[in-house]
């Protein structure tokens, strides 16, 4: 688990500790599942950094204004 899954985990708790309401409930599981996807596209973008190597870590999208 990375820092940062760890900090938003840590609050979630807390919040849910001191409040559990359904309100709380609910943010807390978003809040799981935020972490989850995040992780997942950590995941995905460090084997696409892998399988292309170093140089290629810039995007290949760029957005016109």
């Amino acid at each position: 688990m990375h820092w940062w899954s760890q900090q938003a985990c840590d609050a979630a708790a807390e919040a849910q500790a001191a409040d559990p309401s359904p309100t709380n409930l609910m943010a807390a599981a978003q809040v799981q599942a935020l972490v989850s996807m995040a992780e997942a596209l950590h995941r995905i973008a460090t084997a696409l950094e892998e399988r292309d190597g170093a140089d290629a870590a810039a995007p290949s999208i760029v957005r016109l204004k």
